[in-house]
């Protein structure tokens, strides 16, 4: 069966395929379409398994790992920052090994395109001393994937696959071999000494896992190198850096100039067999040019230190290495003339909160409460754009606005600043994810901040995948919600108000009365604007309220108030009249733009 599939799909296809039944993970591009794919599969083909979203990436490792213990094939899904969030499952993993089988799959975002950090996965998987494989290709996205569970099995250790941006979103046919349903019997066979291992016998775990490591270095497969052309120059590559110089070796005629050396398991490298390779090949000059850290490059240069690349200054040490500018690397080396591979950036337009959306106006009413006065501290997620609207001054990782928010509060308080108010705006998903404990915090420890919980039902940023509270999954079966307002109400706080976020009149209200709540308190105060995703099935049928929206040209005075502190896309400054018109194109008819007008002059038709 051929299909077009993306690098993503592909890897979900690649792992069932394989035997993996338990798949699990966090959404965060771009890593989110591994899983809805096997949810897909699932239905599909009726392949009994568990692939669902968890609630961050910690607890899905340590699940996966779980279902490993019983000899289940599983595999985690995250991006790189979610590595993060997983590092002490992954740590101990690594150690205890994954006898069921257990593909750890990250996606790294070098650029970055949306992500707080470009940060190079293989250099944890190198740290933990699990293989990493680094597929160029969809189609090698989804064979990899089946090697990396067959090679977890086999040594009981977990195997990372590192996709990138390029590579999970690329798309190519594929031929799909046989999804059938297996006969599989969970199976923990208990073992204290390696599952629930003291100190001790963590060191004897982890000569074990040394031993592993230097098993798999030299199997076939893995450790084999591709060489591709017979120039005199050569280039060890891997990964989507492989792809883009194959294209311009074959696009420039450098075949007789340039040989690729490609690496397919840049962790563990067999620096001794790759090194024999490069000396039979007699090269002139020697470069390494991979996306992300030096890990290839630093492993070699152990053995043959007269390498050009990252180390050597030649490649730059942040962004991501597209094809341009790979051929500039090549250009600043003298092999390639770098007119082929100019490339022209688009003009930038400032990324902005969709027309409609509710964050924007939550964020609205915040700024008409607090104006400059208040400290905001923002989060992960597609209200990190309140930044536009001014209501965002700190935005540093999952779940950290709270515990931010804690922090400011008590420095200024222990320094006599009481009427400081500090303000956090937290998304349901991040709040489930990791703004809970840091809500507990605040709690039990009398911080007397705003916490406003911006509720669109769903994870809109990385593509509207469920969360907690929704009563149904990706694929629409049945779940338990779990209520933000129950949990909220169970830790204790004593402030809480629900409003919808289309009631601007009542959000101020909220957010004045919870002004004065901490003012006059030492506890926090947590206000929850809901509005479904104008871009989820609840939000496309909810959110045209008006038969027209639009703006009376003789009351608007080109003031540009609308424009710059409500910043909806559909709100458009024509420089010939000096007046506001809305795009029909985009405007969704909500009429919330109608409240940022200081003259009246947008008007709704009911």
């Amino acid at each position: 069966m051929k299909l077009f599939l993306s690098g993503n799909e592909a890897i979900a296809f690649g792992l069932i395929e394989a035997g993996a039944r338990f798949i699990v993970g966090y959404p965060g591009t771009p890593s989110s379409e591994v899983i809805p794919t096997a949810m897909e599969i699932k239905k599909r083909f009726g392949i009994r398994g568990y692939f669902d979203w968890s609630v961050n990436e910690k607890v899905a490792f340590e699940e996966a790992t779980a279902a490993s213990y019983a000899q289940i094939g599983s595999a985690v899904v995250m991006k790189q920052v979610g590595l993060n969030v997983a590092m002490d499952p992954f740590m101990n993993t690594a150690m205890t090994g994954a006898p069921g089988g257990l593909v750890v799959v990250v996606a790294d975002d070098p650029g970055p395109h949306s992500s707080q950090t470009e940060q190079d996965s293989r250099f944890l998987a190198f740290f933990a001393k699990i293989p990493v494989l680094e597929p160029s290709t969809p189609q090698e996205a989804y064979e990899f994937s089946k090697k990396a569970l067959s090679l977890s099995r086999n040594f009981e250790i977990p195997v990372m696959i590192r996709s990138t941006t390029r590579v999970s979103h690329s798309r190519e046919d594929i031929e799909v071999g046989d999804l059938a349903d297996l006969q599989i019997e969970p199976h923990f066979v208990k073992d204290v000494d390696r599952f629930a291992a003291t100190p001790h016998f963590r060191l004897i775990l982890h000569k074990k896992l040394n031993e592993k490591i230097e098993k798999i270095k030299g199997l076939e497969w893995f450790s084999d190198f591709e060489e591709y052309f017979e120039g005199d120059v050569l280039i060890v590559t891997s990964g989507v850096s492989f792809a883009y110089l194959y294209d311009i070796v074959k696009d420039n005629n450098l075949e007789n100039r340039i040989k690729l050396l490609r690496i397919k398991m840049p962790y563990p490298l067999d620096v001794e067999k790759l090194k024999k390779a490069i000396d039979k090949i007699g090269s002139k000059r020697i470069f390494v040019i991979e996306e992300g850290y030096p890990i290839l490059e630093m492993q070699l240069k152990t053995k043959m230190p007269v390498i050009e690349g990252r180390l050597s200054g030649l490649v730059p040490n942040e962004g991501e290495l597209t094809i341009d500018k790979i051929g500039e690397i090549l250009s600043k080396a003298g092999i390639l003339n770098q007119k082929s591979y100019d490339f022209v950036a688009p003009p930038f337009k400032r990324p902005s909160l969709c027309p409609g959306c509710g964050h924007r106006s939550a964020f609205f009413a915040i700024k008409q409460v607090f104006r400059n006065s208040a400290i905001y501290t923002g989060d992960i997620g597609c209200y990190t754009l309140g930044l536009n609207l001014g209501a965002v001054d700190t935005v540093h990782c999952m779940g950290a606005s709270v515990s931010f928010a804690f922090g400011f509060d008590k420095v200024y308080s222990l320094f006599g600043k009481n009427d400081q108010i500090v303000v956090a705006t937290i998304g349901d998903s991040t709040f489930f994810h990791s703004g809970i404990p840091a809500l507990i915090d605040a709690v039990h420890n009398n911080s007397k901040l705003i916490l406003v919980i911006l509720d669109n039902t769903t994870v809109a940023m990385t593509g509207n995948q469920t969360t907690p509270a929704n009563d149904h999954n990706q694929i629409g079966e049945e779940t338990k919600p779990i209520e933000i307002e129950g949990v909220i109400k169970a830790l204790g706080v004593d402030f809480l108000r629900i409003r919808d976020a289309y009631d601007m009149d009542g959000m101020i209200e909220d957010l004045k009365s919870a002004k004065d709540f901490v003012l006059n308190s030492k506890s926090p105060a947590v206000l929850i604007f809901r509005h479904p995703c104008v871009y989820s099935g609840e939000g496309l049928k909810s959110n045209v309220r008006f038969k027209d929206v639009y703006v009376d040209e003789n009351l608007c005075t080109g003031c540009k108030v609308c424009v710059k502190q409500f910043e909806c896309p559909s709100l458009i400054f024509d420089e010939n009249k000096k007046k506001v018109f809305i795009d029909v194109a985009t405007c969704i008819k909500c009429g919330q733009c109608v409240k940022s007008c200081p003259f009246d002059a947008i008007k709704v038709e009911q």
